[in-house]
């Protein structure tokens, strides 16, 4: 299946989302038309599902070692990850003063805890920040554990235990039906529930849904772009409809990632298929070159946004600034067009560099591998 540039738009935009509600959470804003983080937890759900979409494509297409698969995904997250640790460990006291000052957000108390909390427990925070498997840790041994340092960063953690059992959980997903299989997806099942109520929100186990949902998702686009009768004639539209209905009949906002994502996929497929002009218009829009810009940084701006804001709260007092629409202006100016400048510098001079190497770490592996074959080949 061909490569999806719909949802590097769709990236960028759920970060550019993320951002915003971090910023509304940061001052006294929210009301009956604010959420106190204006719902940007579900950007990160779409987030989830997207990821769970994106490896299943990656193992799909590209089958390869489980060791250069791994080494790949490690240079694909870390240098830019651990840069951005690197500054928020630098800055950890300074944060805690600037939250301590901050205006009163909805979300001022919880990240007065989490700051102190890293400095109290700040040793074991960073050892288990560097492996990325501080969403392993349960908070009764590391308090604060998910968020410390970099707040957004427990989602990096959950994607890196994603990726290091992906190609088990996507095998076992695709294998024909057996007593066998059954079994053991009942026993891992039980694990999960079992070990989940102790484990911090970043818990690969509490996201199984979610990158279930994307998962499933590439191989109903895959087996339908390749003529699977059944799945070629589905209406879509309809069952859009229908999924969407039920989202609404649920009367819970937890169900606006699934509308998010539905809606994806309609447009995504309706287009290809030549199925509507509003689809294909969508569809150009999302692939045009700001959107497409947007997206391919769309990493760095998730991981930097927090710390800029941190400045900007830092400047704010000096302003003058005391009501909280103007304190919300311009918090959100300098955030978005700050963690924008930095975002793209660490793109260019950090993630690309290496999400390169790693590509031709690929390259360089295959090469050496075809040429051992064709030795053997000839010495026999």
């Amino acid at each position: 299946m061909k490569y999806v540039r719909e949802f590097e738009a769709l990236r960028g935009m759920l970060a550019i989302w993320v951002l915003v509600g971090h910023v509304a959470s940061a001052v006294a804003i929210h009301g009956r038309l604010f959420q106190e983080r204006f719902y940007n937890e579900y950007a990160v759900d779409v987030f989830i599902i997207l990821s769970g979409f994106a490896i299943t494509a990656l193992i799909d297409k590209r089958p390869e070692p489980y060791r250069l698969y791994i080494a790949r995904r490690a240079l694909r997250i870390f240098p830019a990850y651990l840069f951005y640790l690197a500054i928020s460990v630098a800055v950890a006291t300074i944060a805690l003063r600037i939250w301590t000052d901050s205006p009163d957000g909805s979300m001022k108390a919880a990240r007065i805890g989490i700051a102190a909390d890293t400095l109290a427990y700040w040793p074991g925070h960073l050892l288990a920040h560097l492996t990325g498997l501080h969403g392993l840790v349960p908070p009764r041994l590391l308090p604060s554990t998910d968020y410390a340092f970099l707040g957004q960063a427990w989602s990096i953690s959950l994607e890196w235990e994603f990726y290091l059992v992906a190609p088990l959980l996507i095998g076992l997903a695709i294998r024909p039906i057996s007593w066998r299989r059954i079994a053991i997806l009942i026993l891992l099942a039980l694990a999960v529930a079992a070990v989940s109520p102790k484990l911090p929100q970043s818990f690969l186990g509490k996201w199984l849904v979610d990158f279930g949902i994307g998962i499933s998702s590439f191989y109903f686009m895959k087996h339908r772009a390749l003529g699977e009768p059944f799945l070629k004639s589905l209406p879509l539209p309809q069952l859009w409809l229908i999924g969407i209905v039920l989202c609404i009949l649920q009367r819970s906002v937890a169900y606006l990632p699934l509308a998010i994502w539905l809606t994806a996929i309609l447009i995504i497929v309706s287009a290809r298929e030549g199925r509507g002009e509003i689809y294909v218009r969508l569809s150009a829009i999302a692939c045009s070159r700001p959107l497409q810009w947007l997206g391919g940084m769309a990493y760095s701006l998730y991981l930097s946004h927090m710390l800029v804001l941190l400045f900007a709260l830092g400047t704010l007092q000096s302003l003058g600034l005391s009501s909280p629409w103007p304190q919300a202006a311009y918090l959100l100016a300098v955030t978005l067009g700050g963690s924008l400048v930095v975002s793209r510098l660490s793109y260019l001079y950090i993630e690309k560099p290496f999400h390169e190497f790693g590509r031709n770490l690929g390259k360089n592996v295959s090469i050496a591998t075809e040429n051992v074959d064709v030795a053997e080949k000839k010495a026999v």
